[in-house]
């Protein structure tokens, strides 16, 4: 326990050290919010008080965050987020995140965490400290699935998605969506594949996968992902700042939700009248710190870098 409480004490006040010599702010949002953001593949806590309810416990500061932008362009956060999911070696209901916005595209988000990541792999002295020095690779997802697979899902639809997995042996449903086909491909095909690297970057996400990042030609978005051995670590973009781009967007999320039998949330009005009084590019970063800890110090699973876990 004890050797947990010190390796997650550094590591923060690192961080922490980090981005206050960078010039950012810390600040802080709250947890509890009346909507929450309508991403059809994160489902939020649910909470109630003196009978009102139901609120949200947010699945990342991320609303809030951008609602700070028009008056300090350069911030960062750390808090606890929420999550349903199901509790496995890397997944858990609540977690720390760490999440910073600046000016700038997604090419000088992944600059400043690869700095964020060398210096913090140091201070901690991690065995994979100097493995983190060389430069990282990073691919597209479009063409890592070219040459991996041979199928390239972000130009195909459903239907064709859905032969292409059929014809390299997956058994599949007829009635599954495009969302679940990528999935499928990638997590089976792709992912095992990424574990070879100590550090990379997967860029270029589709744009239906990825509703409030900036859009890259027709149906890409500027989003990329950090994985360290396999394991997902962070996740950052090219914020979009167009509020009615983000306002059709949501629509459509939620639109998917209500297909998927989940329920609807209302747009978050005050985050849009926000967007248009930010001065762009802005880039963000999300960083699951608990993860991070874990590929640092050569853990495999979440448990043993938390001093306590609540099982739901």
């Amino acid at each position: 326990m004890k050797e947990i409480l010190l390796a997650r004490h550094a590591l923060l006040r690192t961080i922490r050290d980090f981005f206050q010599e960078g010039g950012y702010v810390e600040v802080e949002t709250p947890n509890l919010m009346k909507t929450a953001p309508p991403d059809p593949f994160i489902e939020p806590l649910k909470a109630f008080a003196a009978k009102k309810g139901p609120f949200f416990l947010h699945t990342s500061p991320e609303i809030g965050m951008k609602k700070l932008l028009p008056f300090c362009p350069r911030i960062f956060q750390i808090c606890k987020t929420y999550r349903v999911e199901e509790l496995d070696e890397i997944h858990n209901t609540e977690f720390t995140m760490l999440e910073w916005y600046m000016p700038g595209t997604y090419d000088e988000a992944m600059e400043e965490l690869s700095r964020l990541v060398t210096h913090a792999a140091d201070k901690l002295n991690a065995p994979v400290a100097e493995l983190l020095k060389r430069e990282w690779p990073s691919f597209t997802l479009e063409k890592i699935f070219v040459e991996r697979t041979g199928v390239n899902p972000l130009d195909m639809n459903r239907l064709s998605l859905l032969g292409a997995l059929k014809d390299r042996g997956f058994r599949v449903s007829e009635t599954s969506g495009w969302d679940d086909l990528f999935f499928m491909l990638y997590v089976q095909e792709v992912e095992p594949w990424l574990h070879g690297f100590d550090a990379v970057i997967v860029r270029d996400w589709p744009l239906w996968l990825s509703s409030m990042a900036k859009k890259k030609g027709a149906n890409q978005v500027e989003r990329f992902e950090f994985y360290m051995r396999g394991l997902e670590i962070a996740n950052g973009y090219t914020e979009l700042l167009d509020p009615e781009e983000q306002r059709d967007r949501f629509v459509m999320d939620n639109k998917k939700r209500v297909l998927e039998g989940k329920p609807f949330f209302a747009i978050d009005l005050e985050l849009l009248d926000g967007l248009s009084k930010i001065d762009g590019p802005v880039a963000g970063v999300s960083v699951g710190l608990d993860r991070l800890l874990m590929a640092l110090l050569g853990k495999e699973k979440i448990e043993e870098v938390m001093p306590f876990r609540v099982k739901i």
